[in-house]
């Protein structure tokens, strides 16, 4: 598989999830049956086309309809792992009721500091819709729902596998501090054009606005960005010292996963993503623990997922119609 389709396959989860809720009105081919539903020629479309436009400026025009076949082959099963977790919601009477989305959505809003109709742009310019993107919160709703009542009671962590996984991974906890994390740089150095600076500070806002309202950090780093631009922004594990004493301190004051305002150097303006923290001491005895089993714990109910998944890929009755 491509690199630039990789990319894809990335961002693929939460929209081609909610390409079911596109169905076409008129009678459409089906590309696959999934014990009583199917998935139609439209609904796969749908997403391959939506993740193609999310990625568009970084996909060359020649390689377009070959990521295009890709991406069908990996996203039919995608839509077909998502019937399979809606019929079993159906079986075990799961159900998510409309207030419980709204609730989801409103708390996304509020987390990226944007209205609704920011969002529903933002959506738009994916390709993609405000009920897509609904019935994607539904989907993820149902997703969780299913882990806690199916796959949680299977999963526990011993103090050995703590115990193990600390000494393998010593040099996270211990050490010198270092941060890993994601750049977008727009160059506007001081003394340049007044008007060059006030656009470069512009189309940084505009990028922090794309962030979050959901658009990978890596896709516009490669977009927008200069320097590390290309590889998604990642700049690797750095030490204090070795930045800007401005993004220096903001980097290091970042949690995994949050991304900066928009910063102002000498050198122009810039956008960080933490990513990893490694060393420093940081965390008490207690928070070590803590991380280390919350890592362990995920990481097995990601495997019991995939796990409880291929038994029912395996018992039901799939046909692929490609």
């Amino acid at each position: 598989m491509s690199k630039s389709f990789r990319l894809l396959a990335v961002a693929a989860s939460l929209l081609i999830i909610a390409a079911t809720a596109a169905r076409a009105e008129i009678v459409d081919r089906i590309v696959a049956v999934v014990n009583d539903d199917v998935v139609t020629q439209y609904e796969l479309d749908s997403a391959v086309e939506t993740i193609l436009k999310r990625y568009e400026r970084t996909i060359r025009p020649e390689d377009r309809d070959r990521l295009a076949a890709e991406a069908k082959k990996a996203l039919v099963g995608r839509l077909i792992d998502d019937l399979l977790l809606r019929q079993e919601a159906r079986r075990l009477g799961i159900t998510v009721r409309d207030e419980e989305v709204n609730s989801t959505i409103q708390e996304s809003l509020k987390r990226r500091n944007m209205t609704l109709d920011e969002m529903q742009q933002a959506l738009a310019r994916e390709g993609t819709s405000f009920e897509r993107y609904r019935e994607a919160s539904r989907s993820d709703l149902i997703k969780m729902r299913i882990m806690q009542r199916e796959i949680r009671q299977r999963v526990s962590v011993t103090n050995e596998e703590i115990g193990a996984y600390y000494q393998e991974h010593r040099d996270e906890y211990e050490g010198k501090l270092r941060v890993r994390f994601q750049m977008i740089a727009l160059p506007a150095p001081e003394g340049s054009d007044p008007q060059v600076r006030a656009e470069q500070r512009e189309k940084a806002e505009a990028i922090l606005k794309r962030v979050r309202a959901g658009e990978p950090f890596e896709a516009l780093a490669n977009e927008f960005g200069t320097g590390p631009g290309q590889t998604g922004g990642d700049i690797g594990y750095v030490e204090k010292g070795s930045m800007h004493p401005g993004i220096e301190e903001v980097a290091f004051g970042l949690k995994p996963g949050e991304v900066s305002d928009v910063i102002e150097t000498p050198q122009g303006f810039t956008l960080i993503r933490a990513l990893d923290r490694r060393g420093g001491g940081s965390l008490t005895v207690k928070a070590t623990r803590e991380d280390v089993e919350d890592r362990l714990y995920r990481a097995k109910m990601d495997k019991k997922f995939e796990e409880w998944l291929a038994e029912r890929r395996q018992k039901a009755h799939i046909e692929i119609r490609l």
